[in-house]
């Protein structure tokens, strides 16, 4: 079931209402990683039950092998090329390995997509979905919009789902959008009370805050904590684990990043007021700079003002925070406490510092005299090395 998402259901039920009655019609459902666009391509499908399905998902290993998601989404449908125009019928092959031709022309193998899709939905309407559009290669991309744009009468629903804020952009001009927003307050909180019962209060509006309705992390940010956390019997930490699956989509992101702007990135997450000049202070320390931030801020991950740094999503922080080697937050620490020394308003919080460096000592392999194993670091307090006297 999808929580208080009645408005976009009804717009994917009315694309495929159409397309059972003759007319064809698209979609592009945009949001941020977990927010549930995979979830409504899966009620299209209870949705349109009677209807073919064709479906494929953009990888990003394959999104430089050019036709790889078109191959992906037709593959069921390859018996019926004999039936597309010879030359359509040639470039197609060609483009999908079929054959020895290299499929150049592009404006003929999108013509053969069309032509293909329309002569299946004579037979039975579609639906057409593609998952994980911003990873589909840019020859799929150019085929299946240039078919997207001539839709008409076909009985074609066509969706594609892309994620917003990867650094890697689906452009389809022109076509209309469903951008899906974080769930609201008492979805928020509907939501875990079906995945999470027994939630203190305070709890729950602690992960409703800090996933900012993000249901994949509403579902997730939960099972990090103890069932006496839970239920408010113990105290939760200063942060909140992330999970793995929350850690993926945020934290791919990162990964992709150059080693300086991760380290910079680190700094703005651990320092936590998003205090602009006291971000670059002690990222100058780190031998980063401005130019690194703004990769960051050009992948999408912050916002950068002139006296600010704001992350897009706080589950971004926390990966950007978690994902990162204890050494590498040890250094970040102490760089951002030199800095803060000189500050009246804070004092250094030594215990991070202290905290932090017993964690590195506990992970160290063992000596070859003991035959203990490491011991894994209780490293969950909060990023933040501000702290104003009390």
């Amino acid at each position: 079931m999808l929580l208080r998402r009645d408005s976009e259901q009804a717009a994917i039920a009315r694309l495929i209402a159409e397309a059972r009655s003759g007319r064809s019609g698209v979609l592009v459902v945009r949001g941020e990683a977990g927010i549930g666009k995979s979830a409504l391509l899966d009620q299209a499908v209870r949705e349109a039950a009677e209807l073919r399905v064709l479906r494929a998902v953009g990888v990003e290993a394959e999104s430089a092998l050019p036709f790889a998601s078109l191959q992906m989404l037709l593959r069921p449908a390859l018996s019926r090329l004999d039936g597309l125009p010879g030359p359509q019928a040639t470039a197609l092959r060609g483009a999908l390995g079929l054959s020895d031709a290299g499929g150049e022309d592009r404006f003929l193998v999108g013509l053969a997509v069309l032509t293909l899709l329309s002569d299946l939905a004579e037979e039975r309407p579609m639906l057409c979905l593609i998952d994980d559009a911003h990873w589909i290669d840019p020859a799929s991309a150019e085929a299946l919009l240039f078919t997207a744009r001539r839709l008409d009468a076909e009985g074609i629903a066509l969706l594609f789902a892309a994620r917003d804020g990867s650094g890697v952009l689906f452009d389809a001009p022109g076509l209309p959008e469903l951008v899906l927003d974080g769930l609201d307050q008492d979805a928020a909180a509907d939501l875990l009370a079906e995945h999470a019962p027994g939630l203190a209060t305070t709890v729950r509006d602690r992960i409703i805050e800090e996933s900012a309705g993000n249901p994949l992390a509403l579902i997730e940010l939960p099972a990090g904590l103890s069932a006496e956390q839970r239920a408010g019997r113990a105290a939760a930490p200063a942060a909140l684990p992330v999970t793995g699956r929350v850690l993926s989509a945020f934290g791919d992101q990162i990964s992709r990043l150059p080693d300086k702007t991760r380290l910079l990135l680190l700094v703005a997450a651990a320092e936590g007021t998003g205090d602009l000049g006291t971000v670059l202070h002690a990222g100058r320390a780190l031998d980063t700079s401005v130019a690194d931030l703004e990769v960051a801020e050009q992948a999408g991950l912050l916002r950068v003002t002139g006296v600010s740094v704001t992350f897009r999503h706080p589950l971004i922080r926390s990966a950007a925070y978690q994902n990162a080697a204890l050494t590498a937050r040890l250094a970040v620490h102490d760089a951002l406490a030199n800095v803060l020394d000189g500050d009246r308003r804070v004092w250094t919080p030594a215990w991070q510092r202290r905290s932090l460096r017993a964690c590195l000592a506990q992970s160290a392999p063992p000596s070859s005299s003991s035959g203990s194993s490491p011991r894994s670091p209780p490293c969950s307090r909060s990023p933040s090395v501000r702290a104003r006297r009390s």
